[in-house]
């Protein structure tokens, strides 16, 4: 499964969000996300300007928002000076990068530097001790999963 289809598993499919109401008559509607902000479509933070989406977005909307969202995080990473890393590394990092934001991840000193010297165990064990994962333990499990 490639980047973008892991973000919208991870984020809820079109059928996941139907089945809770935020996607109907073909498009996606603002719903506060688990920290009780205010989200659309895959992910996408819309930061107290839900009133802009109260007519919903249609699906390609929301694939271009994701893609602008991927291609944020992916610019994210060269800042981080990891060298080059395994795509597996690096889609990882990507996911937490669109997860948490670049602030976020640069908390994660040891996960990142177990990414650098592509440590795959390393960043497992750095990635299971935080809040990170205690907020979304199913994503990150699936996520070190990834890593081969």
């Amino acid at each position: 499964m490639d980047l973008k289809e892991r973000l919208i598993q991870y984020e809820g499919t079109k059928e996941y969000q139907r089945t809770l109401g935020y996607y109907r008559n073909d498009k996606f509607y603002p719903y506060k996300d688990s920290l009780g902000k205010w989200t659309i479509g895959y992910g996408r933070l819309i930061d107290g300007i839900q009133d802009q989406y109260k007519n919903g977005i249609t699906a390609m909307d929301a694939d271009i928002l994701l893609a602008k969202d991927i291609d944020k995080a992916k610019k994210q990473l060269s800042t981080l000076n990891l060298g080059v890393l395994p795509q597996d590394i690096e889609d990882y990092l990507v996911i937490m990068l669109f997860q948490l934001g670049l602030g976020g991840v640069q908390k994660f000193k040891k996960l990142l530097a177990a990414a650098k010297a592509h440590d795959r165990n390393g960043i497992r064990r750095e990635s299971v001790d935080s809040l990170w994962y205690r907020q979304t333990p199913n994503r990150v499990k699936d996520m070190n999963n990834n890593l081969k």
